[in-house]
């Protein structure tokens, strides 16, 4: 599925940005979240209470043309439970559902970025086809389906959480609020930029995708350098 490059979290953060459900600081700490310590932004969104598993289920099906499932209505076929890993559907809180040749249709945890199902396409030599599920669903039918899940589920929470004692013991003055200043310069650039004559107005929306990117070039420049996390931002891409 060639669609499958327009998934990600960069631009489903422009969705919620441009339709003003979640605030701005709010996605910025879940962008922060996942490219510094790998924690899906879908999820953080989430556990948060920032907003519902249906209703970012129902934007990214709308914004993605994606199809959604509850995994738990469908009759997963014998093949695909044995067709990837159960490390892999742990990580990924990912059901499958069938398989058709070398097409594994799963049900993802609402979204799951286009480089990580690119990644489970190539180490497991596949093509993977995501229909849009739900975060809780996804875990009751991986509990069903394997019974030491519970277990993982466990450990990998208890994993997380020294992990963020770690990372605040460490670096205790370094913050999301770093990593939205580099978001900050983004915006400057498209604010300060001034439009020459005959240049049509430009709209919320390009505005907004404007901004993030120009911040998400950034972020990319930033994690090339020593360090990885940025403390004063690189000068934003010119436009």
């Amino acid at each position: 599925m060639k669609s499958l490059e327009k998934i990600t979290s960069v631009r489903l953060a422009e969705i919620l940005t441009e339709r003003a459900v979640v605030s701005s600081e709010v996605i910025t700490d879940a962008l922060y979240a996942q490219d510094k310590h790998g924690e899906p932004f879908v999820q953080v969104l989430v556990s948060g209470g920032h907003i519902t598993e249906w209703d970012l289920a129902k934007i990214v099906t709308e914004n993605f043309n994606l199809p959604f499932l509850m995994a738990g209505n469908y009759q997963i076929s014998e093949e695909a439970k044995k067709r990837l890993p159960k490390e892999v559907l742990f990580k990924y809180t990912m059901v499958p559902l069938d398989v058709f040749g070398d097409i594994v249709c799963v049900s993802m945890p609402v979204m799951l970025p286009f480089d990580e199902i690119q990644r489970i396409q190539k180490e497991h030599n596949c093509d993977v086809f995501p229909y849009v599920g739900l975060i809780s669903e996804n875990k009751k039918v991986l509990a069903d389906m394997h019974k030491d899940y519970g277990q993982w589920l466990e450990q990998d929470g208890k994993r997380r959480e020294e992990d963020a004692k770690k990372r605040a013991q460490s670096s205790p003055g370094k913050t999301a609020g770093d990593w939205m200043s580099i978001f900050d310069a983004g915006d400057a650039a498209i604010q300060t930029k001034k439009p020459s004559p005959g240049d049509k107005p430009t709209s919320g929306s390009s505005l907004a995708m404007g901004v993030f990117d120009a911040g998400d070039a950034a972020i990319q420049d930033a994690k090339k350098k020593p360090g990885g996390a940025p403390g004063t931002p690189p000068p934003p891409p010119k436009k």
